[in-house]
């Protein structure tokens, strides 16, 4: 028979159990869902969800890493640090079920998607910074989005890489995290997006919140921030990037 004293943290979890990841920082966890994916734009990459070991969870973590004309993009990068933090050498995608958020029904359901199940399901560490985002319809919302990847020993890829024997560049990134807000520019004053916004993001909800920043986006729409300039100023919407055909 056993005995029991309080544990104030165990008590915590247990209400973590369907619960957002909604702060940034340092999260042990397992990635539960590694989805091929391409934007209706032409860029692929890999479509994550992701479970603390907490309880908590997010999803649509996207890391983009070619665009449509094959150039590799910045989230090629975090790609390589996932699968050197995860001992991974080759992805090779195949058909598999897994759970999925559907915005349609407000639940997760399962689906069958091609996956990298190598990066599935083994201890992992994760950065997660939390950007805010425009929503279609106006107003804006927060996501989680990957900041930076470790392993379950918290040694990063390089270190990984550079086989040294202390983790010690892990807490240097965790003090650089913070949120990140989108600048005022990013936002039309009205607080309302006009009525065909949605543009390349159409398959996305507003309860699901994508990715945006200007780098990200420009990454996903596999064109430089240098072009948005070029050919609208220095003043670039991201309301009307998402309506603009590269």
């Amino acid at each position: 028979m056993n005995n029991y004293t309080l544990d104030a943290e165990s008590a915590k979890l247990a209400d973590n159990i369907n619960a957002r990841i909604e702060t940034s920082g340092k999260y042990h966890g397992i990635i539960t869902r590694a989805e091929q994916t391409t934007s209706t734009k032409g860029t692929s990459g890999v479509d994550f969800s992701f479970k603390s070991d907490s309880g908590e969870s997010a999803d649509y973590l996207t890391i983009w890493t070619h665009n449509k004309d094959g150039k590799q993009l910045m989230g090629f990068n975090t790609l390589m640090a996932l699968m050197t933090c995860l001992r991974v050498r080759e992805l090779n995608a195949e058909n598999g079920e897994v759970e999925k958020y559907d915005s349609e029904q407000k639940k997760r359901v399962k689906v069958t998607v091609p996956l990298f199940k190598d990066l599935m399901n083994k201890p992992i560490g994760l950065l997660l910074q939390m950007e805010e985002y425009p929503k279609t319809q106006g107003g804006t919302g927060w996501k989680p989005t990957i900041f930076g990847v470790f392993d379950k020993d918290e040694f990063t890829a390089s270190e990984i890489l550079s086989k040294v024997t202390k983790a010690e560049k892990l807490q240097k990134m965790v003090l650089s995290l913070k949120d990140r807000p989108l600048k005022g520019a990013a936002v039309q004053s009205s607080g309302a997006a006009p009525s065909d916004a949605s543009g390349a993001f159409g398959d996305f909800s507003d309860d699901i919140p994508f990715l945006f920043n200007m780098n990200t986006l420009c990454d996903t729409m596999g064109a430089p921030t240098s072009y948005w300039r070029a050919k609208h100023g220095k003043v670039m919407s991201l309301v009307l990037a998402n309506q603009t055909d590269f």
